[in-house]
């Protein structure tokens, strides 16, 4: 591992992530920060968040290849403020070398010509919050949104030159099967989606699916339908040529993989800005509190709004980059799985990678990595 950083200004921050806490319904199984109502206006906010970029630019290098914009649901803001937000942002950073920009899309937030002017602005990605092709499961997810509202929607950013189009599916749903499954794929088939986030179900405390599932109403599928539809969804991800590059992301090729993204599972320093945002620069992380009045205040007088520091030590920091670097197909070094599993464990879950210089999960390693995790940091 390398030596904590003695000067600040030798960390180069290669990522910039930024939360637009605003949405117009909480989805019950989301654990992300985000609010309901406008206690504050997309302006004022916007402006805090260029503050807190300014401040951090007197700490730190700044090497931008990606800008990321998620949620909540950064799509409820009109396209026109992150045209004046990201003439602000070039005069405070440089942005020359910045090769992805991606913002998180609600199906049913944007227009054609609300995408042809982020195309103008220098977006060039885009990620839809689809979660299903099938009208059944947008009602189990209770989301909003149509399987109309989403077809047009990749419809819209497609014909006006996007190329980069991203969406997500979950799976893993009550009484989902694996036809289901199929016949998601089969209308993703015919769309201008190059990049594919296929997340499995997961219910987080303290959100309203917690409570449900705890109540008995939100039944979740058996270990041996979890494993049925698993092995379905990369059925159908090969029959579209999407390759695997992480544990739950797909692309059609190297170029769509998701730059900023790649960041976080290498373990590179991004800067996280807007309230409840998180960092790592390469020997810590923190977090901004959740509050946006506060937030906004607190800039305002030229303070960081800070809630949470966690300094990692060296035996931390390799336990977080095994961890993420784990969740992709590039692996980790051999030894690192070698000395801590058995030789017919590593033959059954791992294959080599890089040369035969990383060890990376097969298919079925993958599908218990959370035990396998738990083995190899114990």
């Amino acid at each position: 591992m390398q030596e904590p950083h003695s000067n600040l200004t030798e960390i180069k921050l290669k990522g910039l992530y930024i939360h637009i806490p605003f949405c117009n319904q909480k989805c019950p199984y989301c654990d992300f920060f985000s609010i309901l109502g406008r206690p504050i206006s997309f302006e004022e906010y916007l402006n805090a968040v260029l503050k807190e970029i300014e401040l951090y630019r007197d700490i730190y290098n700044f090497d931008l290849q990606t800008v990321y914009l998620g949620g909540g649901t950064p799509s409820v803001v009109p396209p026109k403020l992150y045209d004046t937000f990201f003439s602000e942002l070039s005069k405070i950073v440089d942005l020359s070398k910045v090769e992805e920009i991606t913002i998180e899309v609600n199906p049913e937030s944007y227009s054609k010509e609300d995408f042809k002017q982020l195309l103008e602005i220098g977006v060039n990605r885009i990620s839809i919050g689809v979660q299903s092709f099938l009208e059944k499961n947008l009602k189990v997810l209770g989301r909003k949104h149509t399987v109309k509202d989403s077809l047009r929607t990749i419809e819209n950013a497609s014909k006006v030159g996007f190329e980069n189009i991203s969406v997500d599916l979950i799976w893993g749903l009550p009484k989902q099967t694996k036809e289901d499954l199929q016949e998601e794929f089969k209308i993703l088939k015919d769309l201008s989606v190059v990049h594919l986030s296929a997340y499995l179900l997961t219910v987080y405390e303290e959100t309203p699916l917690s409570q449900l599932v705890e109540k008995g109403f939100f039944k979740l599928p058996s270990e041996e339908r979890i494993e049925e539809l698993y092995y379905t969804l990369l059925e159908e991800t090969e029959k579209l040529h999407f390759e695997r590059y992480e544990i739950s992301n797909f692309s059609k090729g190297g170029n769509y993989r998701s730059k900023h993204n790649l960041l976080y599972w290498r373990s590179e320093p991004f800067l996280g800005v807007g309230a409840g945002a998180w960092s790592f620069d390469g020997t810590k992380r923190w977090s901004n509190l959740k509050n946006l009045t506060r937030y906004v205040e607190l800039l305002k007088r030229d303070a960081l709004p800070v809630e949470r520091m966690i300094e990692l030590n060296e035996r931390e920091l390799f336990k977080e980059k095994l961890i993420m670097a784990l969740r992709t197909t590039e692996g980790v070094p051999k030894e690192w799985i070698e000395k801590k599993l058995p030789p017919e464990v590593v033959k059954e879950y791992f294959r080599p990678t890089e040369g035969g210089k990383n060890l990376a999960f097969n298919e079925k390693g993958f599908l218990v990595s959370n035990f396998l995790l738990a083995e190899l940091i114990d």
